[in-house]
């Protein structure tokens, strides 16, 4: 028997309307429902998160499309971090009851999360009690940056002469040149991530049906993914270089008990499966000398795709998540 029941609405936002997956429990404790909120990566959708609402009994998980990819693929711009917090937000005041709401954010969707968990601290007493965490996977705080053309470290994220297509390069380029492929048939985008170096352990059912609802049909009936390139070179170039992500991270990261309730879970391997990871364990150090209250753990055995998919890292994943919202009595969250 499954753990949740699901299904798929449509919020207003601006530009029109986004697609929101809601995850209710079958069963659950005395009292309100915790309510967690999951934001996919830049070129993902909610589905990624389904082995994790697996783990998490009792739990309401509200899961969106954001703008410009999946079922919300047709939203325009504006793109960008406060952008997506402000959808993120639409979907949370339309399906989480009065209370907290535990943000959980994957790769980019923790730099969304960070920006709409920081704007709520800014908003006034009430608003600061809407949101738990974040809790971030394997994304949400700086990452390393080499630039292609000199190897050498960029210093300065906000340097303005930083070109967007160097930032992409760097960090995404496979997927950029995922985007700009079509496939004949489903079977064969399965069969391109089938032989992903990520995935080398085969697709699960998580990862097959995410990907199965990431493509879009064409007009000569072949497919190809629903995130742009234009799309993502925006919200790549504002997660790297936007102001409002960094003004963010200042508050967050400024005030002691804000940052105790940040997780930050991050995996060994990239997105191609190579070591070192997003986030290379001494970059990693750094930011535990620097932030000492953030809460760090180490997901070893997984790469960037697989920490929401592998058991070992749906369990690590579902432990910190359980941490926010309270103790688990006989598997479900009080």
């Amino acid at each position: 028997m499954s753990s949740h029941d699901y299904n798929r609405y449509r919020v207003d936002v601006e530009g029109g309307r986004l697609s929101v997956g809601v995850w209710e429990p079958v069963t659950s404790g005395p009292g309100p429902v915790p309510t967690v909120c999951v934001i996919h990566g830049i070129t993902s959708n909610h589905l990624f998160f389904a082995g994790l609402v697996s783990a998490l009994p009792g739990v309401r998980v509200i899961g969106l499309d954001l703008r410009g990819r999946a079922d919300s693929r047709t939203l325009p711009g504006p793109f960008g971090m406060s952008a997506h917090a402000r959808d993120v937000r639409a979907a949370v005041d339309a399906f989480a009851d009065d209370g907290p709401v535990t943000l959980v954010g994957h790769s980019m969707g923790g730099f969304v999360a960070m920006t709409l968990a920081a704007e709520s601290r800014t908003t006034g007493a009430e608003a600061a009690r809407t949101f738990r965490g974040p809790v971030l996977i394997d994304g949400g705080l700086p990452l390393p940056l080499d630039e292609p053309s000199s190897g050498h470290p960029v210093d300065d994220l906000n340097d303005e002469d930083l070109d967007t297509d160097d930032l992409i390069a760097a960090v995404l380029g496979p997927a950029a040149e995922r985007l700009s492929m079509s496939f004949s048939t489903v079977e064969e985008y399965l069969a391109f991530f089938a032989a992903h170096p990520a995935f080398v352990d085969g697709l699960d059912t998580v990862a097959t049906e995410s990907f199965v609802y990431d493509l879009a049909a064409k007009d000569d009936h072949s497919f190809q993914p629903s995130t742009s390139v234009e799309v993502m070179q925006a919200d790549s170039a504002d997660m790297y270089t936007g102001a409002d992500y960094r003004r963010a991270l200042e508050t967050i990261m400024a005030d002691q008990p804000s940052q105790s309730e940040v997780m930050f879970l991050y995996a060994e391997r990239d997105l191609v499966a190579s070591e070192p990871g997003l986030y290379p364990p001494e970059l990693v150090a750094d930011y535990a000398r620097q932030w000492p209250h953030l809460s760090v753990i180490d997901v070893q055995g997984t790469n960037h795709f697989d920490i929401l998919l592998t058991e070992t890292g749906i369990d690590a994943c579902a432990e910190a998540v359980t941490s926010r919202l309270g103790a688990v009595v006989d598997g479900v969250v009080d």
